[in-house]
């Protein structure tokens, strides 16, 4: 209550924290320092609700519980029936005594908020909610929530993640019965015509495969992938126009990374590197750096399905595929270039700079010693992960072209670096793509930064994985491959269940 004395006027995050607060407005200065969203100052209130010829005629609802306890609060414990008492600002328990259909459903909605507010502040990083290239999860605390699939599906997340980040083992229980249900709800909203368009379907649709990921339930990739394609198919039946502006658009950027990465595991082209799909659904939004080295990745499943097809061509067929395929991966690096070059224009500050590690390498040599003794620091989260993903992607289009231009001249036991070959420019630095690889590695001690929480891992698991398929065939980059594989297993640990079930 302000204005009474002895009662604290300190924002609602450092109030349940219990340390003293600055009141700075409308964020504290606390709370934006350690990367926490500021709970505000308006304090909790209580609504009377009452129904005639109800045995109890009140029934308490707190609003909108702080996330730091409604991590608490959501948890099936808390679900239990609780006596009724008196209205307090400290009320922690909604009473189910009442079972009319009205405050079952007030309460289930508000339970499940909860869940996904305790999920935004505890389990993601705030500068997620601002980036401009914000992640789709921030939409499940937004979207609405009639759809019960959506409801159902971002409560399972939420549980989950907020019972690994608290070591809850009732609340990861508690997730894969909601993720059962949250199953059967989106199969439910797929087969309703209304439904299947919906924002809300998709987002369910994707919050389902996270979890996936995250918990790997079935204790393999299939479940994952399963998604992966449902998800793809889901987007290109709702069309581009669906995708074109807010959480349409917010949506699609999402499903990018993982429909490009699951064309790529199985050697297959797909719609998103279709010219309409890739300009498009970004008529009323600028792309980003980001976005925009997304757009080279998308390339790689189609020209990789070419390759593969190149042995069953004539040998004359062969040379023109090949040199059509060189001059798209020359395109793409110069597109990566100009990126790069965009991103540091204009700024005095580097985008990057080696600092000493802090951390023992995943994965030392034979010989003891830490491949990466130095790594790099970045201007930002957002920077780390545009550039984590752009080196990512030289290594496999600059390994691909070396490929190429061997495929052209078999009989070359090395390629000269600053020469043509033949008709074709010279490869000159890029022959030496295993120092993007070296960057990628040298990246990933700053983005798994425990501040970052689980934006860290989910934006190193997709570099990791591009760079540890480019190279795993090659002897030479064995001990980089090494380190990568054991890398991963950090992020593994760090709640990406599915990558224990990697190649």
């Amino acid at each position: 209550m302000v204005g009474v004395a002895g009662k604290s006027k300190g924002c609602n995050t450092c109030r349940a924290r219990k340390i003293a607060c600055d009141q700075q407005r409308p964020a504290c200065a606390r709370c934006t320092r350690s990367n926490r969203v500021c709970g505000g100052y308006e304090r909790d209130r209580v609504f009377v609700m009452m129904q005639p010829g109800a045995k109890k005629k009140h029934v308490y609802l707190k609003s909108s519980p702080s996330p730091l306890e409604s991590s608490v609060e959501s948890s099936p414990r808390s679900a239990e029936p609780s006596t009724l008492s008196p209205a307090g600002r400290n009320q922690a328990r909604y009473s189910l005594t009442e079972r009319a259909p009205a405050y079952t459903l007030l309460q289930r909605q508000n339970d499940s908020h909860n869940l996904v507010l305790s999920f935004l502040a505890n389990c993601l990083p705030a500068a997620w909610s601002t980036a401009p290239s914000r992640s789709w999860i921030t939409l499940l605390a937004s979207l609405p929530t009639e759809v019960k699939a959506l409801e159902v599906s971002s409560a399972a997340l939420a549980t989950a993640a907020v019972g690994r980040k608290f070591n809850d083992p009732a609340l990861v229980q508690y997730s894969h019965s909601l993720y059962t249900r949250g199953l059967q709800q989106l199969q439910r909203a797929l087969w309703n015509r209304r439904l299947a368009q919906d924002d809300a379907t998709l987002a369910a649709c994707m919050a389902l495969s996270l979890y996936e990921a995250m918990e790997c339930p079935n204790a393999g990739s299939e479940g994952y992938f399963g998604h992966c394609q449902g998800l793809l198919a889901l987007v290109e039946a709702r069309g581009i126009d669906a995708h074109c502006s807010g959480p349409g658009h917010q949506l699609f950027l999402g499903v990018r990374i993982p429909g490009i990465l699951y064309s790529l595991e199985n050697h297959s082209s797909s719609f998103l590197f279709d010219a309409a799909w890739m300009n498009q659904p970004w008529g009323q939004t600028p792309k980003t750096s980001f976005t925009q080295v997304v757009d080279c990745l998308a390339q790689a499943p189609g020209i990789l399905q070419r390759v593969f097809l190149l042995p069953s061509l004539s040998p004359g067929q062969q040379v023109e595929a090949c040199f059509q395929l060189i001059a798209e991966c020359w395109q793409i690096d110069e597109r990566l270039d100009t990126i790069y070059a965009v991103m540091q224009d204009g700024r005095s500050d580097p985008l990057y700079w080696p600092v000493a590690s802090n951390y023992p390498s995943p994965s030392t040599t034979e010989h003891g010693q830490n491949l990466f003794p130095s790594v790099f620091h970045f201007a930002d989260f957002e920077t780390a992960a545009t550039l984590i993903l752009l080196w990512a992607v030289r290594v496999l289009l600059w390994s691909g072209l070396c490929n190429l231009y061997k495929g052209m001249f078999p009989t070359s036991s090395v390629l000269p670096a600053d020469e043509p070959v033949g008709p074709l420019r010279a490869l000159g630095h890029r022959r030496e793509y295993i120092f993007m690889a070296h960057h990628v590695c040298q990246s990933v001690e700053y983005l798994m930064q425990d501040d970052f929480l689980l934006a860290g891992p989910l934006s190193v698991t997709p570099a990791l994985g591009i760079v540890i398929d480019s190279l795993r065939y090659q002897p030479e980059h064995a001990a980089v491959v090494a380190w990568l594989r054991a890398a991963l297993d950090l992020v593994r640990q760090k709640g990406l269940g599915v990558l224990e079930h990697s190649r």
